[in-house]
């Protein structure tokens, strides 16, 4: 599994973070979301396609930019 960080530079509240989770709910290969509002960042715990995730993210022009990607257990 991978843990992406993605720091969203307009994600300041609980409307953003819902229109996140609509956008993502289809991709099966995400596994968990957690926000983190207050600092703007995203971790995505996923297997793989990070080019679909980022590309959904991008399409909500929220002014996201991914700062790391791991591997996690």
């Amino acid at each position: 599994m991978e843990k992406t960080i993605f720091e969203v530079a307009k994600m300041d509240c609980p409307s953003e973070e819902n229109l996140i989770r609509m956008k993502l709910d289809n991709i099966s290969s995400i596994k968990n979301l957690d926000f983190d509002i207050p600092n703007r960042k995203l971790t995505v715990f996923h297997k793989g396609q990070i080019e679909e995730i980022e590309a959904s993210l991008a399409q909500l022009n929220l002014g996201q930019r991914l700062a790391t990607t791991e591997h996690t257990d």
